[in-house]
């Protein structure tokens, strides 16, 4: 759960959900453009043009980094030595990502517009080379896919069990709010899944608070693995503060992230213009930073 020193970050999210909905999704596809939780981002500015940098990988040399996305054209400048995967909070996507970075597709809900194409779209992408399919959208918050426990267990027998031995098959992604939400939720869902016989593979989590409260990001995430006994995708994850205060966040999480056993995937929110690339698609001192830390 939330440590006492984030509380207020849990009762932010709470109370600002109805308020923010509209700026969270985009209507037509219920697609992320604001994070799960309230932070302040910098103005968008415009730097220099970063170099291709070398990216920083895991012992066993598999690297765990990845981009979430609403406009692929925007990931053009990254390259699969530096980011192995990606998602755009959907089942499908326009446009191409770069060579050898694998698609991740999301049910985002269980409604018709979403649901609908689910099954021939997970499919195209498993034939295509994605290893994971990822499931409903912040499930513990009412401005996202807003689902119960009880609910999303059902869903998962209907949409997601099918896939079992197929994909890896990851958890709703759950906020980091304090219980019921995030870690209550979740925990309701798997034992609501004991009971259905759900394959649940991974699990997925999102987490937002201080650039400078790095122990408590270090804490959570490394409770979940040891929480679920599962392995843990951090499909989102910001920090409030400057440009030079998530820069620095990023070089002690990033080597963070690589390093723990439980993780196997994780994504910065999000390749946009002012946050991890410039107008041009370039990557900014952000997503420089993020790419070779």
């Amino acid at each position: 759960m939330k440590f006492a020193a984030a509380s207020l970050v849990s009762i932010a999210l709470l109370l600002a959900s109805s308020a923010q909905g509209a700026q969270h999704m985009q209507k037509k596809h219920h697609r992320r453009t604001g994070p799960s939780a309230t932070f302040s981002q910098p103005a968008p500015t415009t730097t220099a043009a970063a170099p291709a940098p070398t990216s920083t990988s895991t012992g066993s040399g598999t690297i765990k980094r990845g981009l979430s996305f609403n406009d692929a054209s925007l990931t053009k400048d990254f390259t699969s030595k530096q980011v192995s995967w990606a998602y755009n909070w959907d089942s499908s996507f326009s446009g191409s990502l770069p060579d050898g970075v694998v698609y991740f597709p999301m049910l985002w809900s269980a409604d018709p517009s979403h649901s609908a194409q689910w099954a021939d779209n997970a499919n195209a992408a498993i034939a295509k080379g994605s290893t994971h399919l990822l499931f409903i959208n912040e499930p513990d918050l009412s401005s996202q896919s807003n689902t119960s426990p009880q609910d999303a267990a059902q869903q998962w027998m209907q949409f997601m069990q099918p896939f079992a031995g197929k994909a890896n098959l990851v958890s709703p992604a759950i906020t980091n709010g304090a219980p019921p939400m995030g870690t209550g939720w979740m925990d309701e869902f798997l034992a609501e899944c004991e009971k259905l016989g759900c394959q649940v593979d991974s699990i997925a989590a999102h987490i937002y608070d201080s650039a400078t409260n790095v122990a408590y990001y270090q804490s959570y995430i490394t409770d979940l693995g040891t929480r679920y006994n599962r392995s843990v995708l951090i499909t989102e994850f910001g920090a409030s503060g400057t440009v030079e205060q998530q820069q620095a966040f990023l070089q002690q999480m990033v080597p963070f992230l690589d390093n723990l056993d439980s993780v196997s995937h994780y994504a910065w929110f999000m390749t946009a213009v002012g946050n991890l690339v410039n107008s041009d698609a370039s990557l900014s001192s952000l997503g420089e930073t993020y790419v070779s830390s």
